[in-house]
């Protein structure tokens, strides 16, 4: 609206400036001989400056029409740069309560294509475009990313409005087919992000086109199962959420008590590699026996699929104790798996059960999501069963709560650094540091790292903790790197989730660094050993441009499980960390054998050492007279303040 103000408002200006040219023109004309140089000189100036101001004109609307259509698919939706833009814009929010995620793929595109060429295949996109963008309101963002794939993003929203949307299209891909030669189908997968149940951005729009592509699969499977009649595929009876709430009402309204009916959620392991495998045709042959041998269960009152390989049963478990129910759930499960491959020959085949107790005053969709919290557990465990719990219940507001207090921690300042020295083995003088963080509240250490960092890392929160520590770690270095030693190095760890965008943190790195005038030379970063395996590439990226400033990289938890002669061969690292498993609490001859061979290798390769953990004497003078460059652990000093820091330097410089 403003730019069409603006425009209409340069119409006006012009208008007017050639009627006072008009006029001036009529003035000189009776004041000055037309053929004076004076008057042509000025027409040929008010015609001039005519055409220049509607050439500004045309150019100014051309460029603010394609401002608009940058960001706009050939469907008239946003495209993917747009939604990209979205994405970001969201996630520089405080939080994303109440953002919800659709996506959609619109399927037989390319037969489309294929048999009616690439003009059909463009209307066909284009109806389904018209059946979305009628189920959106004003607080819908809809985007195409592929060519037959959208995403939905939709604000101020619940898991209620999403599912009215979906019926919504699905009315209206109805009503479209029933006059058209060809029918629209279309996979969706939703989530929502609310509290107890956060997501970022990126981990909603993931989740969401999980869900889409097992809805992808369930709906071609279901198509299988429309065979003609004698090929042995049957129908598996499917739930909603809806439905399945209202059958939970049902066992909560009953009079008796319902203290022993539980509700069951049950998985097939890695089931998309069966039907990988061994195709859809197989992989639902197996879900019925799934599906039979639950239903079959005498304690089961109700048993039905509720979406892709999940399945979700109601139990009377008055014959049962907890454990008594457990052994149960295990004893169906071999037996399930035992008909499996007796009848396929697959040679791996596991279910996966969570259990949870229905109660009178709970709210069922409370339940079918503890019971699928429980399920996701039990992938972790051996028995490969587990019951929701008052202890489990509690681990999952802790987490809930950790995540809604981030920003505001982050606000307050209540991360805070601290530093854990590096020692040189022969005098046992302070060389370097590592900065760690630590949670303080209240004036106290709030949490662990081990319980909030794991958890930064599954929604992406580490991000902006890591930058966050190299901003105050920048800010100190810049205050106190004049009464460091020369060669002093302060050493910053790096999240695996940066390097899914390394130029990203390349540039954000730069601009701090000049920001806070930091002496490269005194920067080390620790990649781990994982990182750099898994993700090669991009930390070769990052290496080649942070040593083209001076900055030194570290292979952190060298020796923690991925260790291998290749990781040797190329490593371009600076600095080698041996992790502490590596070294353990005793060293016996083997041990010092393959440190002893390590050692050997990566000098010739000239590579600084350096060890963390230790922890003893021994272990210690091993190292030292092996010529192992720095020494990191509490036999030395731990993790410290850095007001306690500063003090431990003044002494030693004082020494």
């Amino acid at each position: 609206m403003k730019k069409s103000k603006n425009t209409l408002y340069l119409c006006e200006f012009t208008l007017g400036l050639m009627a006072a040219l008009l006029f001036l023109n009529l003035y000189l004309s009776r004041k000055i001989p037309a053929s004076h140089a004076i008057h042509r000189l000025f027409q040929m100036t008010s015609v001039l400056s005519i055409v220049i101001i509607v050439l500004i004109l045309i150019q100014r609307e051309m460029l603010s029409r394609l401002l608009v259509n940058a960001f706009r698919d050939i469907t008239g939706v946003h495209n993917k740069k747009s939604l990209e833009k979205k994405i970001q814009d969201l996630n520089s929010r405080p939080d994303t309560f109440n953002i919800g995620v659709m996506m959609f793929d619109l399927n037989n595109l390319k037969h489309v294509n294929d048999t009616f060429g690439h003009e059909k295949g463009d209307e066909f996109i284009q109806a389904f475009t018209y059946c979305l963008t009628r189920i959106l309101n004003q607080h819908s963002f809809l985007a195409r990313y592929g060519g037959d794939e959208f995403a939905l993003i939709q604000e101020n929203t619940d898991e209620k409005e999403l599912q009215q949307m979906i019926r919504q299209l699905d009315d209206l891909v109805r009503e479209y087919n029933s006059h058209s030669s060809l029918s629209l189908s279309y996979a969706v997968g939703y989530e929502v992000s609310y509290r107890n149940h956060y997501f970022m951005m990126e981990d909603l729009m993931n989740t969401a086109d999980k869900k889409m592509y097992k809805d992808k699969a369930q709906k071609k499977m279901l198509a299988t199962c429309q065979a003609p009649a004698g090929t042995g595929n049957k129908v598996i009876p499917t739930i909603s959420s809806e439905l399945l709430t209202q059958k939970i009402r049902q066992f909560q309204n009953r009079n008796d008590t319902i203290s022993n009916i539980v509700l069951v959620s049950t998985d097939v392991e890695n089931f998309h590699f069966i039907n990988d495998k061994y195709g859809y045709s197989l992989g639902n042959e197996i879900l019925n026996i799934v599906y039979e041998e639950l239903a079959s269960t005498p304690a089961s009152l109700f048993t039905s699929r509720f979406f892709s390989d999940v399945f979700v049963s109601i139990v009377d478990t008055t014959e049962f104790s907890r454990n008594a129910l457990l052994e149960q759930i295990q004893l169906l499960d071999r037996r399930i798996c035992q008909r499996i491959q007796s009848t396929y020959q697959i040679s791996f085949f596991r279910t996966n059960s969570g259990v949870c107790y229905i109660s009178k005053d709970a709210e069922p969709e409370n339940m079918i999501s503890c019971a699928n919290v429980a399920r996701r557990i039990a992938k972790k465990m051996v028995s490969h069963s587990c019951i929701y719990s008052p202890e489990i219940d509690q681990q999952e507001k802790v987490q809930a709560e950790i995540l809604h207090s981030f920003h505001q921690a982050i606000s307050d300042e209540e991360f805070q650094i601290y530093l854990q020295p590096k020692v040189i083995p022969e005098n046992g003088r302070i060389s370097s540091a590592e900065v760690l963080v630590r949670w303080v509240r209240d004036g106290r250490l709030f949490l662990s790292p081990a319980i909030y960092i794991p958890l930064f890392e599954q929604n992406g929160f580490v991000i902006n903790l890591d930058y966050y520590v190299y901003e105050k770690a920048f800010q100190w270095l810049r205050t106190f790197s004049g009464q460091l030693p020369d060669s002093f190095r302060l050493s910053l760890n790096v999240s695996p989730l940066h390097f899914e965008q390394p130029q990203i943190f390349i540039d954000k790195i730069q601009e701090m660094i000049q920001k806070y005038e930091v002496n490269t030379s005194k920067l080390t970063f620790e990649i781990t050993e994982s990182t750099y395996v898994n993700n090669t590439e991009a930390v070769n990226q990052v290496i080649h441009n942070f040593q083209r400033q001076n900055i030194h990289i570290s292979m952190d938890d060298f020796g923690s499980g991925y260790s291998s002669l290749n990781t040797l061969k190329d490593l371009r690292f600076d600095e080698v960390k041996i992790d502490r498993k590596f070294l353990g609490d005793s060293l016996n001859e083997n041990a010092k054998i393959v440190l002893q061979e390590i050692f050997h290798m990566l000098k010739r390769m000239k590579k600084s050492i350096v060890c963390e953990g230790v922890e003893t004497e021994v272990i210690a003078d091993f190292l030292k007279n092996e010529g192992c460059n720095e020494i990191q652990g509490f036999l030395y000093y731990r993790p410290m303040s850095i007001e306690y820091f500063e003090t431990v330097m003044h002494m030693q410089k004082a020494i």
